[in-house]
């Protein structure tokens, strides 16, 4: 079974003698869904023992919290130490995944996948956020937080009201005049939220370094995403402890400052360093010319929205209808 998503451009084929991985990985990048298509990416998924036997003796290249990276002259051996294995082709652009998890398969498709999609979206001058980006009005507003900060259940709190569309729930993407470009994906909260949506459109999945997550399928909210708007604000989030909740007026320094650890840095943004690095550290000292892309794009957006402090307390509540109270002022 395969399947095939266009994102931006950027063909990519999934593929398994598994059907269910492969409707998990639509589930996940159902917004890029497309007919079939003449693919530029390959991904195979093979629910079978990594064969490690067949592999050449090679040295680690590198080791990161969830695997060790091993390079060779076409591509790159990736060991999730001996649960699962990706095998990088460069040359052919096709990644073969195995492991016997079902959880694990997934997750390293969909990682190697957003680690792909992010490489060419960069050099498509197109930049990943680490935010919550819906539009309003078509005004588009962005709210800076890291990971865990909220953005995910703000977005549902959201989306339950008239007007707003989804942009992207953790990394909507930045052009070269400043505005927000869509990049929905699935939704994803703890399991204990248990939020009010119909279990068809809910599973949770076992994650390599993390708690497991409920993960919200995007076709439940297929009505409501948005499509590249202007930006109308830009809201770096602020986690307080206390039953209080403002938002106040940001310097555009401390906004750059904001956008520089969450665009160009792209703190929160998988990047996926084991495929990124594919020829070695040395990959690192190429890649000023996206960093310069990244700022140049945060200063567009800068220029073109102003900027506010949200401080967010405990109470969801209160956040809530302290940043609806703003964007109906701001934008009715």
């Amino acid at each position: 079974m395969q399947t095939y998503f266009d994102v931006y451009g950027l063909v990519i084929e999934v593929s398994s003698a598994c059907p269910e991985l492969v409707e998990e990985i639509r589930r996940d990048f159902t917004y890029f869904h497309t007919p079939e298509a003449t693919r530029v990416v390959h991904v195979e998924m093979r629910l079978m023992p990594p064969p490690y036997d067949e592999l050449p003796a090679l040295s680690a290249a590198f080791f990161t919290p969830r695997n060790v990276c091993f390079q060779h002259a076409t591509g790159t051996y990736i060991d999730y130490f001996g649960q699962g294995l990706a095998v990088f082709n460069r040359q052919t652009a096709e990644c073969i995944i195995y492991g016997t998890e079902h959880d694990l398969v997934h997750e390293i498709a969909y990682l190697f996948m957003l680690s792909t999609i992010g490489q060419y979206l960069d050099n498509q001058g197109l930049h990943r956020v680490h935010a919550l980006g819906v539009s309003y009005h078509e005004r588009g507003i962005l709210l800076l937080l890291p990971s865990g900060g909220g953005k995910s259940t703000m977005a549902l709190e959201l989306l339950r009201q008239p007007g707003f569309r989804l942009l992207g729930e953790d990394t909507p993407l930045i052009d070269r005049r400043g505005r927000i470009v869509p990049f929905p994906l699935r939704l994803g909260v703890r399991p204990e939220q248990k939020p009010d949506i119909p279990p068809q459109h809910l599973r949770t999945v076992q994650r390599m370094e993390f708690e497991p997550k409920t993960l919200i399928d995007l076709e439940y909210f297929h009505d409501r995403l948005g499509t590249t708007v202007e930006p109308g604000c830009i809201l770096v989030g602020e986690r307080n402890l206390g039953d209080v909740a403002s938002i106040v007026p940001l310097a555009a320094s401390q906004a750059l400052k904001a956008l520089i650890k969450y665009v160009v840095v792209g703190l929160g943004v998988y990047q996926g360093m084991e495929f990124v690095l594919e020829r070695g550290l040395w990959e690192v000292v190429g890649k000023g010319r996206v960093a310069f892309s990244r700022l140049y794009n945060s200063v567009r957006l800068l220029s073109c929205a102003p900027a506010y402090r949200f401080v967010m307390g405990r109470n969801i509540d209160k956040n809530r209808e302290t940043l609806l109270t703003f964007i109906h002022r701001q934008f009715d």
